[in-house]
């Protein structure tokens, strides 16, 4: 009995089919789990060796440079909370104004003051202006016994100097001076100019082209030598006789530089200047300087032979600069003769 009721039950029980399914078969696999050893062995089981890729962290160097701009939206950077997002999130760009006007002020810094320099209103010179002002309101009134300082006391004594008058005025007194507001200087002193010496004074260098200094044989001239220039009027004017080809004739003058008349007696100065015997003495006894170029002459004049020879052919010849000269030819020749003698 026993038997056939185990039989009976055993075919009532349900049958139960189990299916695998491939959950995971089509899905990718994931990078950068946490579990590298079961991936390692899974992917030994399934497809082989396989290289494992680590994602590495961008990290920010100081010295390496580049020209990325991290991207990031309005909503990503007000939600960053962590040090590396913020530093992500920051990007820095500029707008052009969109005229063509330059920045900063209209007249380019030419009245530009210096900020640490004393203010126009305390200044030495403005505290003189006050206490002019003031000695004025009090001039010939009662003493009302106040204190206005060390530099406002009574003076009986009236001064007629004013601001920027004389010795007693604000603009020359001890301390600093005021700094002009309405004038810009530029100012370069070349005490270096970086010339070759040997080259301008002999027109040869050791060096050649190697030299590293510049090869002018040029002349400059000093600040006094311009502003006597200017004194006498001829700064700026071109000689032109300095760029012709004077002819044997012309080396010589033919009229004295002093009186303007033909020469009696010539004499040569040492900067080759050529004047009368009388006119340089008294030139001399004035300055003893050259009558022509300003030179120290140092009292020296010597006879000039080659302008008394010159001088003889032209009589020898006949030919005389004017006909005033004709009458003085005589005395002329006697002077040339004992000049010769001397």
């Amino acid at each position: 009995m026993a038997d056939v009721e185990e039989e009976k039950v055993a075919g009532n029980e349900p049958k139960v089919v189990f299916k695998k399914r491939g959950k995971f078969r089509g899905r990718r696999r994931q990078k950068g789990s946490s579990d590298e050893e079961g991936q390692k062995t899974s992917s030994s089981d399934d497809d082989g060796n396989t290289a494992v890729r680590v994602k590495r962290l961008n990290q920010k160097s100081g010295l390496v440079q580049s020209t990325k701009r991290f991207k990031t939206s309005t909503s990503t950077k007000q939600a960053a909370s962590s040090s590396s997002e913020d530093e992500r999130s920051v990007s820095v760009s500029y707008k052009t104004s969109g005229t063509a006007k330059r920045t900063g002020p209209d007249d380019m810094g030419a009245t530009a003051t210096l900020e640490i320099e004393t203010a126009l209103d305390n200044d030495a010179q403005a505290v003189y202006e006050r206490s002019l002002q003031l000695q004025k309101e009090l001039k010939g009134k009662e003493d009302d016994k106040k204190y206005r300082g060390i530099n406002n006391y009574a003076q009986y004594y009236e001064k007629k100097d004013t601001a920027q008058g004389n010795a007693a005025s604000g603009n020359v007194r001890k301390g600093p001076v005021r700094a002009p507001a309405h004038l810009r200087a530029t100012v370069r002193w070349d005490y270096q100019p970086d010339i070759c010496k040997d080259y301008k004074e002999t027109g040869f260098c050791g060096f050649g082209d190697s030299c590293k200094f510049l090869h002018d044989r040029g002349d400059y001239k000093h600040g006094w030598q311009l502003e006597r220039e200017v004194e006498e009027g001829r700064y700026g004017q071109k000689d032109e006789q300095n760029y012709e080809i004077s002819s044997d004739e012309d080396d010589f003058p033919f009229k004295c530089f002093i009186c303007r008349k033909t020469f009696t007696s010539p004499v040569v100065t040492k900067c080759k200047h050529y004047f009368c015997e009388k006119c340089a003495l008294d030139q001399y006894k004035k300055s003893q300087r050259c009558f022509v170029c300003s030179q120290q002459t140092n009292g020296v004049f010597n006879p000039a032979k080659e302008l008394m020879l010159k001088l003889s052919k032209l009589k020898d010849e006949g030919g005389a600069d004017d006909n005033s000269d004709n009458d003085n030819t005589a005395p002329a020749q006697e002077q040339i003769s004992e000049g010769e003698e001397t």
